[in-house]
């Protein structure tokens, strides 16, 4: 990925402060000028560079550590936040709808740097956003990824720029500002875990008094996102306090095993979506990865996929259990002290306790679902499907489910055995030959029409009205 810089261009020098600290400023991905006009490169914007630093010496820790939206809302950039909390304002509680209210306002503080710089209106945004080993950057007319690396090394370039020019000057307003700069990666243990993980500061500093989650002790400790109990947390943040304990024990009950092929496997299939499909969209990766662990699984096509005895095969091991709440469908875990291992849920809805537990069809699509996340997101280490409001970044849960479907019913089998059915197309004979794919492959119902959909699609067959009748939820 190409890196993220802030371009400050120097004034000349002058005895008045306002000249020390005037600049110009514009923001590059690789060699193209994405900020304040995108494309523009002799374009740029004056202003005050301890406007700058002190945004990012007051917003340190949002940026590098928060990787969650801070309400029930999942958008798929930061803009959007808003506009998704406000199609369910009108009809929320007037408490609720002002306490959201002014946790998107911190946010949109926070991660829209332009909104730092004072005395300037209507300015183009540009939005900074962690998601895991990655940094969404969002103008007005694009949204990009970087590497969170890459972006945290720019941040601290630009901080540093501006302190050490500040610092040359010997002007004492700057003074503060300065130490607080040089501050930027100390704070108290639980607030710092609070940011990490998601929580409330009184749940964080509950969790730290009792032994349940050990804080970082920086910054930069808590941005390395390596310590599974704390993602166990961050990804059930929206649940009540206790079962957020339940949900880290479970976590912390999983032992460490090895998984050389799981490691083996993983390492190939991202080296082949980063060479073929790293500009695909997400479904379209999960689609390519799915096929590929097929291939190297030596599946048949045509074959029901044993989805239990591959990943166990792999070193991963499966734990049913029936646990609160029954929201969550399944987890997964991988990393130094855990795992890789997945929860799948008893008392989830959708599990039919009449039919034995590894042929069910919603716990096989939970595990092929999270099987994606083990082989595709390893630096994540923790995933969680469907914890109530789900935590994951859209696009990784959108490429998790392409994958699930593709890896235990491919569409193209699904549409060569409509064909090899003399083409139903009545609903009545549809729903059966759906109904026939979720006995033979195994999977739900949903999943069997939108592969059917996309199978037929490929052949230009349009069979989607019918098959939203035949499976109304999916």
């Amino acid at each position: 990925m190409e890196s993220l810089k802030f371009v400050v261009s120097w004034s000349p020098s002058d005895a008045k402060a306002r000249h020390i600290t005037t600049a110009h400023l514009s923001v590059r991905i690789g060699q193209r000028t994405i900020w304040p006009v995108d494309g523009a490169d002799d374009v740029n914007l004056e202003i005050q560079v301890d406007d700058l630093l002190s945004y990012l010496t007051e917003f340190w820790k949002p940026l590098i550590l928060r990787q969650t939206y801070p309400i029930a809302s999942q958008p798929n950039r930061p803009s959007l936040l808003r506009s998704e909390a406000e199609k369910h304002w009108a009809s929320a509680p007037e408490q609720t709808t002002e306490r959201d209210e002014a946790l998107v306002t911190a946010f949109e503080e926070a991660h829209d740097v332009s909104r730092c710089f004072a005395g300037f209106f209507d300015l183009p945004p540009l939005w900074l956003m962690r998601q895991g080993d990655r940094m969404l950057v969002e103008t007005k007319s694009t949204l990009r990824n970087i590497t969170f690396d890459e972006a945290r090394t720019a941040l601290c370039a630009v901080g540093d720029d501006i302190a050490s020019h500040l610092k040359a000057a010997h002007v004492e307003r700057w003074s503060d500002l300065l130490t607080a700069w040089q501050a930027r990666d100390e704070g108290d243990p639980a607030i710092l875990l609070a940011w990490a993980a998601s929580l409330e500061r009184s749940v964080a500093q509950s969790f730290v008094s009792d032994g349940v989650l050990t804080p970082p002790r920086s910054v930069m400790e808590a941005a390395n996102d390596d310590d599974e109990l704390r993602i166990a947390a961050r990804m059930a943040s929206a649940l009540p306090q206790e079962q957020i304990r339940q949900i880290i024990a479970l976590v912390q009950g999983f032992e460490k095993r090895a998984s050389q092929p799981l490691d083996e496997l993983g390492a190939a299939v991202r080296t082949y979506i980063a060479k073929s499909f790293s500009d695909r969209r997400p479904f379209e990766q999960g689609e390519a990865a799915a096929n590929f662990v097929r291939a190297q699984l030596n599946l048949r096509n045509k074959d029901e996929v044993d989805v239990f005895g591959a990943v166990e095969d792999l070193g991963v091991s499966v734990h049913p259990k029936s646990v609160e709440p029954a929201t969550l469908f399944a987890l997964a875990v991988w990393g130094p002290r855990h795992g890789p291992a997945v929860l799948l849920n008893e008392l989830a809805q959708q599990y039919r306790p009449s039919v034995e537990f590894r042929n069910n069809w919603y716990a096989r699509v939970n595990l092929a679902h999270e099987f994606c996340h083990l082989v595709l997101d390893q630096e994540h280490m923790l995933t969680a499907v469907e914890v109530l409001r789900s935590r994951m970044p859209i696009e990784f849960e959108s490429r998790a489910n392409a994958f699930a479907g593709e890896f235990l019913l491919p569409s193209n089998v699904a549409a060569e055995l409509w064909q090899e059915a003399k083409s139903p197309r009545s609903l009545v004979e549809l729903d059966q030959f759906v109904s026939k794919l979720c006995r033979d492959f195994g999977v739900t119902k949903n999943v069997a029409a939108w592969k059917l959909e996309h199978g037929l699609n490929k052949k230009d067959i349009d069979l989607r009205v019918l098959l939203d009748a035949v499976a109304p939820n999916r």
